[in-house]
This record gives C-alpha cells, sequence and structure tokens, in this order.
C-alpha cells in the first residue's frame, strides 16, 4: 500500500496532519519532499530569524502585511493603467492640477 500525507516537523518528531489508519508498530519508509512555504510562512520566518539577530522588534498585530489576492493586484494595475504615468500624477499633483 502507497499512500501520500502531509505531516509537520516539530521538535524533530514528524506529525502527520490526518490520521494513518495503520496497525500500531507497522514499519513504514518515508520520502520527505519539503512543500514550499506561502508568502505569510516565509514573511514570518524572516521576521522571527531576523528578531532572534536583534536586528527587528516584536511586530503589532495591526502591522503584519495583508497577502494580496490576485484579481485585487489585477484591479490595482488596471486602475493604474488608466491614470497613466506614475511620473505624470506626481507633478500634476505638485502643481495642484
Amino acid at each position: 500500500m502507497t499512500e501520500v500525507i502531509t505531516a509537520i516537523y516539530e521538535q524533530g518528531v514528524l506529525r502527520p496532519l490526518t490520521p494513518l489508519h495503520l496497525p500500531e508498530h507497522t514499519r513504514v519508509e518515508i520520502q520527505v519532499a519539503v512543500q514550499p512555504a506561502t508568502g505569510l510562512e516565509a514573511r514570518q520566518r524572516v521576521r522571527a530569524a531576523l528578531q532572534a539577530a536583534g536586528l527587528a522588534g516584536a511586530t503589532p498585530a495591526d502591522e503584519m502585511v495583508v497577502s494580496v489576492s490576485e484579481g485585487q493586484l489585477a484591479a490595482a494595475a488596471q486602475a493604474l493603467g488608466e491614470a497613466g504615468p506614475l511620473s505624470e500624477l506626481i507633478i500634476a499633483e505638485r502643481e495642484g492640477r
């Protein structure tokens, strides 16, 4: 029988995220394939490393970065494209137009 499961490595132990339907003391062979971290997980790991090195302080919850969906990115890109070049918007704002 072959089954693919997802597990988390914590404190030196692999912990399955779903129950395994195996009799006690069953020997298994494990092949480890690390799943890529999500953007949020990667940012959290970087922040933890910076904090451990004393290069960053704790981040209050209200300052956490919020993920943006592909739809939101597309809408922002479209709005920026319709507004024209950013340099022209800045010049117009400075001139009071």
